[in-house]
């Protein structure tokens, strides 16, 4: 019974903005059969989120979720009726079971692995869940978090309005955020080729193509010795191996992958494969991209504009880097045909991408996320509090490929050039046909598609530009879109250009996309063994959840809570703690006081309650714990289990004020 009461409200909530992004697609883009379900269902999901970022500034979350989701119902009842001579509703139940399927695929892995940023994402949603929108840092509420938190705040109306985990939230929303964009490419290509195998095969390609590694592992030994010689590995692979030589014969080590590790060989620093998305970003930018493919030129209406601006503003939330490489895009596309021309009078369609992007800017800027924080911090640096992300870059030379495992690898150091080379994958070989592609958009009018294979030569600015702090392995996003529109173009644009071919051309395109994809499959397929065991996070225990399920956003709205392990009190109170001037370092402040608790102390510092497990009590000394006997301290409450399934020590979470310790 209680399930039903929960899901009800969350499926209510969610009908309202598919039916509404269903009837907006159906009456303000002239679609082809069988699209409008899933582009329905992308606008609606898309539309409904970025408006309750919007509304979340101002009204509690769940107000926000439910006013968003009626205003996109509402917005596309209008729309169906003004337009309902364009009206077309089709239900395909093979989409929908597709998508479904792979909902629940990525869901299911997803609960089986603990990867990547659930330190950093799960504190952040639990959180915003509880009305922090825009976020602030976790760790330090005095600094603005502007990240590109589209996903998490899609999947915090899941846990708020579903009353879930924020784990479960976050997989849930995932799950789906992965799978619909494999709908869309699938669809898209079909459009493009009018074969549905090549739809397929560019949802095959979008999921596992990337960076090939493991193409080292055939070379000499000698010159596999040669190339790690001139490499430093960093990060999670320096943890690994301490050469990569080493680290390519072994398991890549990381927290939280499953219960078979994953091959060190097979995943990559620059290029990763689609399936292994469980980071904050996921694919929502992906999905967005391919919402406005789609829906390009294809406007009914001038208030279809407005739409498509809404969905260029959003694309900042999800990944503001290709926000800025779209813009930079439109701005190459407007000055090649100013320059062919000889005129400073653009076309009428170009000229409506240049207003809709002068929207989409506008509303990108004042939103939230990182590049508000960006336009902020470097314009309007006002009373709010400092960022946490330092988004001023530097200029290097000699140009650098910065891989997030193996450094900064120079284009003038062979072995470091081929190494990179290995990281980002043979997708870049379909180059040449994506630039023709190009100037064939280019002239056909066809602006969104010339300017996104445009935004391209933007990659290059990764070469010469670096980053501080945690933005340093961000670095290789800045090549995201090439490497993006490589991999959606390359089946139909091989398709199309090698049909006519030799049968040698063909066979070699095939085993080039093999080759492509052979370390997604890899990786997938250690996946699939992690759903037969699900984990809540490298951090929560069946003791947190039991706490969380009790004490979730029931403290005092500024409460500050002390844990010696950083990320679990935001997780589990949606509260804030003082500890770290970023997710990886603790200050030396909260270091003396986790080292030497003292009640008094931390509520001198601020602290309001403290929350501990048996480990941390233990390791205190007597005259320590004697401390906690003061009248001032409060126990709230405590949860007592097993240390491990393996090990059944007596564990325990307990959770106390010291408001009172002054």
């Amino acid at each position: 019974m209680k399930f039903i009461l929960d899901i009800v409200p969350l499926l209510g909530w969610a009908a309202l903005w598919t039916a509404g992004g269903w009837m907006l697609a159906a009456s303000l883009f002239r679609l082809r059969r069988g699209e409008t379900a899933m582009v329905g269902l992308g606008i609606g999901l898309v539309l409904q989120t970025w408006l309750a970022n919007l509304l979340a500034h101002e009204l509690q979350f769940a107000v926000a979720a439910w006013i968003s989701a009626a205003i996109v119902l509402l917005a596309g009842g209008l729309s169906a009726f003004a337009f309902r001579r364009n009206l077309r509703f089709e239900i395909s139940i093979t989409q929908w079971f597709w998508l479904g399927a792979l909902t629940l695929l990525f869901n299911a892995t997803g609960r089986g692995l603990g990867i990547f940023d659930d330190y950093q994402n799960l504190p952040t949603l639990s959180i915003m869940a509880a009305g922090d929108v825009p976020p602030h840092f976790a760790l330090n509420p005095t600094l603005n978090f502007g990240y590109h938190y589209f996903l998490l705040l899609f999947a915090a109306q899941f846990m708020r309005l579903g009353n879930m985990f924020p784990w479960s939230a976050l997989d849930l929303g995932r799950g789906l955020i992965l799978a619909l964009p494999l709908m869309l490419a699938a669809l898209w290509a079909y459009r493009f080729t009018r074969h549905r195998i090549a739809g397929a095969l560019t949802a095959f390609m979008l999921a596992f193509a990337g960076g090939t590694r493991w193409l080292m592992l055939m070379l000499p030994q000698a010159w596999l010795n040669h190339i790690s010689n001139n490499i430093t590995l960093i990060g999670s692979a320096a943890d690994t191996a301490p050469t990569l030589s080493q680290a390519l014969l072994t398991n890549w080590k990381i927290d939280g992958g499953g219960p078979v590790s994953f091959p060190f060989a097979f995943y990559t620093g620059i290029n990763q494969p689609y399936v292994m998305g469980y980071t904050g970003i996921s694919g929502s930018a992906i999905l967005v991209m391919l919402l406005l493919l789609l829906t390009a030129n294809r406007r009914r209406h001038w208030t279809a504009g407005i739409l498509t601006a809404v969905l260029i503003a959003s694309l900042a939330l999800t990944n503001e880097i290709a926000f800025l490489l779209i813009g930079f895009g439109f701005v190459l596309a407007a000055l090649l045909w100013m320059i062919a021309n000889r005129s400073y009078k653009l076309p009428p369609g170009l000229l409506a991408w240049v207003g809709i992007m002068i929207g989409a800017v506008m509303a990108a800027v004042l939103q939230g996320g990182m590049l508000t924080e960006i336009v902020r911090t470097h314009f309007f640096y006002g009373p709010e509090g400092a960022s946490y992300f330092d988004t001023s870059p530097s200029f290097i030379w000699p140009p650098v490929i910065v891989s997030a495992h193996l450094g900064s690898l120079s284009v003038f150091n062979p072995s470091q050039l081929f190494a990179a080379l290995c990281e980002i994958g043979p997708v870049i070989l379909v180059t040449p046909l994506v630039f023709l592609w190009a100037r064939k958009s280019f002239r056909l009018g066809k602006w969104y598609e010339a300017a996104l294979c445009l935004a391209s030569f933007g990659s290059l600015i990764a070469l010469f530009v670096n980053f501080k702090g945690p933005l340093f392995t961000a670095t290789p996003r800045l090549m995201g879109d090439w490497f993006f529109v490589c991999i959606l173009y390359f089946v139909p644009l091989v398709w199309i250009w090698a049909r006519k071919r030799s049968e040698a051309i063909q066979i070699s395109a095939v085993v080039i996309g093999a080759i492509a994809t052979l370390s997604g499959l890899v990786l997938f397929g250690v996946q699939l063994i992690a759903i037969q065991k699900p984990v809540y996070a490298t951090f929560i225990t069946p003791m947190d959840a039991k706490m969380e399920q009790e004490y979730w956003n029931k403290l005092e709205p500024k409460a500050l809570i002390f844990d010696p392990i950083v990320f679990r009190a935001p997780t589990v109170f949606a509260r804030f703690t003082d500890s770290s001037p970023s997710w990886y370092t603790k200050s030396p402040t909260w270091q003396a006081l986790a080292d030497a608790p003292d009640p008094f102390k931390l509520r001198a510092a601020g602290f309001d309650y403290m929350y501990f497990d048996s480990d941390y009590w233990n390791s205190l000394t007597p005259p320590e714990q004697t401390l906690f006997s003061n009248s001032c301290v409060r126990q709230i409450a405590q949860v007592d289990g097993i240390h491990s399934e393996k090990d059944y020590t007596k564990d325990f979470r307990r959770l106390i004020s010291i408001r009172n310790c002054k």
